[in-house]
């Protein structure tokens, strides 16, 4: 599954909870090479200058320019239309160099619709979102069922009839975070805008900066161990506490033999770190398999400043690698 970033989706919901009307602007086909793919989104409104406002991007140049006076249009009810996709040839039209073609579908969302809060929070708990919307009736949101075959992104055409069918995944990178110092919060405040589920545990209490506790799951307990027991095995583990005891605990509840290991455990430190911590873990049966999973220094090779926003680039990078093979 594909890192996403859905900016869009979790602004949709708050401006609906405002009660403001907003142009979504979706891409439904894209055939050559396109800015962006089937399933991007933008999101759209006026502000009270009548400015606007925009949330996420479908690819940015020529094509969001004109896609963005359309929207605004749209908002200033000079375009009367609801819900229509438009064909942009990026070449011959809008003078791209990428030279695909892209199909985007409009529509203004004006009444507030109940049913987003329940499938945000459902979102939230990894269910997936389900959208569907024709040119004969406005955006449907509901709650997927596990069992449904539903496709990620469907856009069928007939003449003038369309249909289009789009799935909101569940964030595909889950991350937790021990440590709430500087670098944890570095690779935090890094990771939010590119769309992960991060999960942030100290044992100090009112160490989160404010800003961040509205926006991830902050957790504050005297056992962090305990913690990984409930982790999804598929997310990746960080380890970058202020207690060296505390990182060695973790590395036992982390590396524990299991059918299905955790797809990333990373502790930050040097090589002579973890040489000593190879050494006790040895010392309490974990062979070298074991060991081997866990990565130690953590990031990219041949970045080596200990700069906390720099090391938070190199990890996340890294992280995006190892999402990427499993996608």
């Amino acid at each position: 599954m594909a890192i996403q970033h859905l900016q869009w989706w979790r602004d949709l919901v708050e401006w609906q909870a405002q009660g403001v009307a907003a142009v979504l602007v979706t891409v439904v086909r894209a055939d050559g090479s396109t800015p962006r793919e089937v399933g991007a989104s933008m999101l759209l409104r006026l502000d009270q200058q009548q400015q606007i406002q925009q949330s996420d991007t479908i690819g940015g140049g020529h094509l969001e320019f004109q896609a963005i006076d359309i929207a605004k249009n749209m908002l200033l009810s000079l375009d009367a239309r609801q819900q229509f996709v438009e064909r942009f040839n990026l070449s011959a039209r809008l003078g791209q160099c990428c030279g695909g073609v892209m199909w985007l579908l409009f529509e203004k969302i004006e009444a507030v619709h109940h049913d987003l809060v329940a499938c945000e929070k459902a979102w939230q708990k990894g269910q997936r979102i389900v959208r569907q919307i024709s040119n004969k009736q406005t955006s449907i949101w509901s709650i997927a069922n596990d069992s449904s075959t539903v496709l990620n992104c469907d856009f069928q055409q007939v003449d003038t009839d369309w249909q289009w069918v789009q799935t909101v995944q569940p964030y595909a990178m889950k991350v937790m975070i021990f440590g709430a110092g500087h670098v944890g919060e570095a690779i935090v405040r890094c990771l939010l805008p590119i769309g992960v589920q991060i999960s942030w545990v100290d044992s100090r209490d009112d160490i989160f900066p404010e800003d961040l506790t509205e926006q991830i799951d902050c957790i504050s307990t005297d056992l962090p161990e305990t913690e990984i027991a409930h982790f999804d095995r598929k997310g990746a583990i960080l380890i970058l506490t202020h207690d060296h005891q505390l990182d060695l605990q973790l590395c036992f509840e982390a590396l524990k033999p299991s059918e299905q290991p955790f797809a990333f455990v990373g502790m930050i430190g040097s090589k002579s770190k973890r040489a000593i911590f190879e050494k006790r873990m040895s010392a309490r049966g974990y062979t070298q398999t074991d060991l081997q999973r866990l990565i130690c220094p953590i990031g990219m090779t041949g970045i080596t400043s200990k700069q906390p926003a720099i090391i938070a680039v190199s990890v996340v990078a890294q992280l995006l690698q190892v999402f990427d093979i499993q996608k």
